[in-house]
Order: structure tokens, then sequence, then C-alpha cells
């Protein structure tokens, strides 16, 4: 089959292109340019035209490219194929079921009216999509294990990745009061964060962080190795690709995960869901280089039996499968 993939977000559509590939199938990636995604939801009509130039081609490029499916990443997108009136797959991945606006509640509710099988990237966006869409099913996302792999024994590090945003959202203000605690308790226990988020100053002011830029995707591996463990988010329960690609790194991630019944088997995350849990489970896992080995070793695996790239594809094609536009 002929398949577009729309949208690449976390690099979902990227990885998936690669699994169906390797089933035989010739994907394209389109990615839009979303001009004024950043801007506030009652001032992005301004960018209206724009993104409707934009539009017009995507549909036109669909329309013109012999695409036996399309897989639309991002709710609101849907109404391409709404417009285009081509069949689609919609894939919903967070703020957009989660976080709808005036705005984008329109898009958002025909997008998923008309979209002829739809998946959610997290357990938490269930409530949110099966209310309009009952028939809509979890897909985890695919992790790329060829490429995040362990570099380096999780035993030979003492150091700390913080592979979250440093934002409310992340639970950075709990993040910070551990970093806090160690900094006292501790102090040879080295940090290393993303600059950028809404407490960025926070996190300098202390001794024992070291803050660098966000990454380029094909240096995460490396920079993921060059630590011992992972803290990842720790406010809403749930986990995204930087935690998961984290555990495929055979790195033990420490964060607040609470949607146990999602798959059929436990994630084999630290848990933790405050400052001091927080602190506590670090200093554990830093001092026990066997324990930093066994945990990632058991993340590694579960990864791949509950991540892997050819078994999400797998899904994706049946799903293509059943939608195939006659040529």
């Amino acid at each position: 089959m002929r398949i577009a993939e729309i949208n690449d977000i976390a690099s979902v559509a990227s990885d998936l292109a690669v699994g169906l590939r390797l089933r035989g199938h010739d994907v394209t990636v389109i990615r839009p340019r979303l001009v004024g995604g950043s801007l506030h939801w009652a001032i992005k009509p301004v960018v209206g035209p724009v993104r409707a130039v934009e539009w017009a081609q995507i549909i036109r490029t669909i329309q013109t490219g012999h695409f036996d499916a399309v897989h639309i990443h991002y709710t609101y997108l849907g109404m391409l194929g709404v417009i285009g009136k081509f069949p689609y797959i919609l894939h919903c991945h967070g703020s957009d079921v989660r976080e709808i606006t005036p705005f984008t509640r329109p898009m958002v509710e025909q997008a998923l009216k008309h979209a002829a099988r739809v998946f959610f990237a997290t357990p938490d966006l269930a409530p949110f999509v099966l209310e309009r869409r009952p028939d809509a099913e979890f897909l985890p996302n695919p992790v790329d294990a060829a490429q995040f792999r362990p570099i380096a024994p999780a035993r030979e590090s003492r150091d700390v990745l913080i592979a979250c945003a440093l934002n409310d959202i992340k639970g950075a203000r709990r993040i910070l009061n551990a970093c806090t605690r160690l900094s006292r308790s501790h102090p040879e226990i080295r940090f290393t964060a993303y600059a950028g988020g809404d407490y960025t100053e926070a996190f300098r002011a202390l001794p024992n962080v070291r803050l660098i830029r966000h990454q380029p995707r094909a240096n995460l591996p490396e920079l993921i190795s060059r630590h011992g463990l992972v803290i990842g988010q720790v406010l809403l329960g749930v986990i995204g690709m930087a935690e998961l690609e984290a555990l495929a790194c055979a790195r033990p991630v420490v964060c607040w995960y609470s949607f146990n019944d999602a798959y059929e088997e436990r994630p084999p995350f630290v848990r933790a869901v405050d400052g001091f849990d927080i602190a506590h489970s670090v200093a554990r896992l830093v001092e026990d280089g066997d324990a930093r080995q066994s945990l990632g070793d058991e993340g590694r695996a579960w990864v791949l039996r509950n991540h892997g790239v050819d078994a999400t594809a797998a899904r994706v094609e049946a799903a293509a499968l059943a939608i195939q536009r006659p040529r």
C-alpha cells in the first residue's frame, strides 16, 4: 500500500513509517508547518489564511498522490480528511483532546465524527476520546529500540537526567523540591536538565543541576546513556516518549504513573509522587548500581514487548487495509 502519515508528533509518524516500510509499504511523511501553533487560541484566526493555503496544498497532495490510506496525527487536523473528502485514520495525542478550545472544538468534533478509525496515544486520553468515539482504541506509541539502545551500562554512571520539560504540567515543582533536598543530603549527586521551561531559573540556582539546550533526537541515546537513571514527569500520572525512550536505553525511570491497567503487564517504572518520594528513590538508586542495571534491563525488555515498532505498525497496517481507497 501507499500510505500518507500526516504530522509528526513526538516522532510517532516517523517511527511508524519505519515499521510500515519494513512491512513492505510505501510511506510518505507529510510535516505541516502549522504556522501560529504557539499563539493563544483567541488570536489564532489571524493565521487562518496561511493555514488555509497549507491545508489546500496538503489536500491536493493526498488527492493526486494515489495514496491507499491516510493516517492523520493531532485531532483537529482530521479536518483535512473532512474537507478533502477522503477516508482517514485519526490519531489523538494529548492536548488536542485534553485542552479543547472554542477555536478547536468544532474541528475536533467533526474530525472525530468522520474518521474511519480513531487511535489515542496514552491511556489518560480515553475519557476525552471515548465519549465522542466509543470505538476508539489505545495504541501505544512505537519506540525505535534499534536507535534508543543502551550505549553504556546503567551501573557505570551515578548521574541523573531530568527528561521532562521544567513546567508545572510535568511536575517540575516536585522535581525541584527533590533536587533541593538532595543538594543538602547528597550534594555529590549531579543532575542534568533541559533549559527553557517555567522553572529554568529556579533549577539554574541549584548547585547540583546542570542545564543544557534541547538536543536533536539523534543525540538522545548517547545523552541518556551518559546517565545512570532518569526522572520523568510526575504530575498527571502519565508518561510520554521521553520516558519510553529512556526505558529503551535500559535506564530506570522515576516518574508518577497511575494507569496500570492499560497494559497486560505492569510497567516497570519507579513510582514517585512528590519531592520526598523522588529524592528517596533517586538516592537509593544512585547508591545501588546493580539495582540500576536490573531495573534498566527490565524496562528495555518491557518496551520491546509493549511498544515495539513492528507491533504498532501492524495495527496501523490493519486499519489502513480496512479503509484502503480504490484506485
